[in-house]
């Protein structure tokens, strides 16, 4: 069954890098559910450990009801070329699933896509930084490296949650990952 998941988003950021709450997930689930989506991958910056406490809270509270998937975002310097640097996020799946890993915002810092290994997916369209995506040049990249395309919000308050998403098996997410190191 396909998910329709907004699978970037910066929900750390959204409540101002407080400790996540109930009160935050009650929030965050009522703009899920209004958006009309099934779940949410958070992807803070360098702070994967609030993302699964933030999952587990939800959880607790919200068993089944939505899918959290906890992650981070995080910068790459190619060793190739350290200037070419660009943003990955990596999904933590469930259960030992491994890391599913997008990459973010392509043309944003650096123009030059370089693609490296166990890297499953690139961004084709991004609320927040549609502006410098080269939609062409990432249907070609993505076609070349076999890369899925994803729809995305970035969200970094809760408004914008859902305003762009990808439908997705679960599955195909789990089939890409790589063991978590």
């Amino acid at each position: 069954m396909k998910l329709k998941l907004d699978l970037h988003t910066h929900i750390w950021e959204a409540f101002n890098f407080q400790a996540p709450t109930q009160d935050m997930a009650h929030k965050v689930v009522a703009q899920i559910k209004s958006s009309g989506i099934d779940g949410i991958a958070i992807t803070d910056h360098h702070n994967k450990e609030w993302s699964y406490q933030f999952r587990d809270i939800v959880e607790r509270l919200y068993p089944g009801e939505v899918t959290i998937i906890p992650g981070w975002e995080i910068e790459v310097r190619p060793p190739q070329n350290p200037f070419a640097e660009y943003q990955v996020a990596e999904l933590f799946l469930p259960n030992g699933g491994g890391v599913f890993r997008t990459y973010c915002h392509p043309g944003y810092y650096s123009p030059e896509i370089l693609i490296e290994p166990d890297i499953h997916a690139i961004e084709i369209d991004n609320y927040i930084h549609n502006w410098h995506i080269r939609k062409d040049q990432v249907a070609e990249v993505a076609s070349e490296y076999d890369l899925m395309l994803m729809e995305v919000s970035d969200a970094h308050n809760l408004e914008n949650i859902g305003l762009r998403y990808t439908e997705v098996e679960l599955d195909d997410l789990y089939a890409r990952a790589v063991p978590q190191s």
